[in-house]
């Protein structure tokens, strides 16, 4: 006869996300699917559709931040590929170029692009003029600015 398996208790939202941080943990301890599965009693594609869904609602920061980031964590890998070769270890020149390719490619967020042309030199240029205008007005009236040396830019609290 068969064995019939009495249905098992629905995980509410914290034991839902208690399963998806040891998921992730052992992810990122190098277990496999299968072994996080059969840890966690579930079918291996099952932890792989929980992993999916979660990295898909990720919100990933884009832009310089990210890039950053990325080159932040790369740092390590770089530095013992960098050791590893100067200790004479010919294996670690390929994962050495890897790294480097991946760091060029966050590279170029990372750098700012600065086009400097014609429109950004004008509104320097009127920038600077009101700023000289400013300064001219100043000076030219002694008085005004006396009496603003003595006001303070702070609130004063009520005695």
């Amino acid at each position: 006869m068969h064995e019939t398996h009495a249905p098992r208790r629905r995980l509410n939202i914290l034991g839902r996300a208690a399963r998806t941080k040891r998921i992730f943990a052992r992810m990122r301890e190098g277990w496999a699917y299968d072994e996080i599965a059969r840890d966690e009693g579930l079918s291996a594609e099952r932890v792989r559709q929980i992993v999916a869904e979660v990295l898909g609602k990720r919100v990933i920061d884009r832009g310089p931040h990210h890039a950053h980031l990325q080159l932040e964590r790369l740092m390590p890998a770089l530095r013992l590929a960098g050791e590893a070769i100067g200790r004479g270890d010919i294996r670690a020149i390929a994962p050495l170029i890897k790294v480097i390719d991946r760091m060029d490619r966050h590279q170029e967020t990372v750098v700012a692009k600065h086009y400097y042309g014609p429109e950004e030199r004008r509104r320097l240029l009127d920038k600077l003029t009101r700023v000289a205008a400013n300064l001219a007005a100043e000076s030219s009236a002694p008085e005004a600015s006396t009496e603003r040396a003595g006001e303070t830019n702070s609130a004063e609290l009520p005695a």
